[in-house]
Parts: C-alpha cells; structure tokens; sequence
C-alpha cells in the first residue's frame, strides 16, 4: 500500500477525521466517568497479563490511556502529510492537549483541568508522529539520494551551502 497515493491518502483522512470526532466527544464529554472506568479495565487486562498489581494503579492506568489516545492522530497525520516532522506532532498534541485542558477547566465543572493529561498526550502525540514515520519510511522503501544531491561528511559544501557536519558556532581545527 503506497501512502503517497490519492485513493489511500483519501482513507487514511476519513479515519483521521472520524477517530478526531470520536476523540473530540470523550474529550469534551461532561464528565469522565466513562474514560475512568475504561482506564480500570485497562487496568484490570494488564494484571490478568502479568503485570505487578502494585504497580498497576489507575492513576498509572489513565495517564497510559491519555497518552494513548492520541497516538493515533499524529500517526495517521504522519502519514497523511508527510512533510510534517515528528516535532510538528508533538506541538500539536501539545497545544491540543492545553486547549481541552482549559476547555474542561472553563466550560465542563465536571471536569478537572491536570497538567499530568498534558504530559499524556503529548508524549502520546510524539509516539504516533514516530510510529507514523517509520510506516512512512517501510512503506516508501529505503532511501536513495539523487545524484548530485547528496553530500556526505568530508566533501565540500554546495556553492554558498554548508555540509551536513557543519554545526553552528564550532570551529574545526
């Protein structure tokens, strides 16, 4: 399956889209009683797989679950635009993660605004950015520089460039 593709790109959007409605109901649902009781269960599947009971907690549980939703949109954006960089994501799941925290805090009193869901998701947004550009380069295959367009440490920097170990501010001696 190529991801550059129109037909599969066009799939990969209408699940984007779909799982960002999904996510944006749970999210901005008046309470959250719901996710907690899915985090428990999450919980409960992780002892019955061997996990240490006193190790597996729900606060545990539901920050793995926040990180975790989230993978999903930054992996599929991945995929889906593939000039993004893995530091776009982690932005975005950042600034998305502010934005509900503080729409909680503002407009749901059943809600409780944490920074530790902040964290959450945002390493979440990173694994999915990650996850996604890995697909993106297994599916793309290896990458084969173009002539002319390469250049290795040792050589000479392009006519007004710099090489790849050029590094701002150090010297060589």
């Amino acid at each position: 399956m190529s991801v550059s593709g129109s037909g599969s790109r066009r799939v990969l959007l209408g699940l984007l889209v779909a799982y960002a409605l999904a996510l944006a109901v749970a999210l901005l649902a008046p309470s959250s009683g719901t996710q907690s009781d899915l985090a428990r269960e999450a919980a409960t599947l992780a002892i019955r797989a061997g996990l240490d009971p006193v190790q597996v907690t729900q606060a545990r549980a539901e920050f793995v679950c926040n990180a975790l939703i989230l993978v999903p949109v930054s992996g599929l954006g991945a995929l889906i635009w593939p000039r993004s960089t893995w530091r776009d994501w982690t932005a975005a799941a950042f600034a998305l993660a502010c934005a509900v925290e503080v729409l909680q805090g503002l407009l749901l009193p059943g809600r409780h605004p944490s920074a530790v869901d902040v964290v959450a998701n945002t390493l979440g947004g990173l694994a999915g950015a990650l996850a996604g550009t890995v697909v993106r380069a297994a599916v793309r295959g290896p990458a084969r520089p173009s002539p002319g367009r390469h250049r290795g440490a040792g050589q000479p920097p392009a006519k007004g460039g710099r090489n790849s170990t050029d590094v701002p501010g150090s010297t060589t001696t």
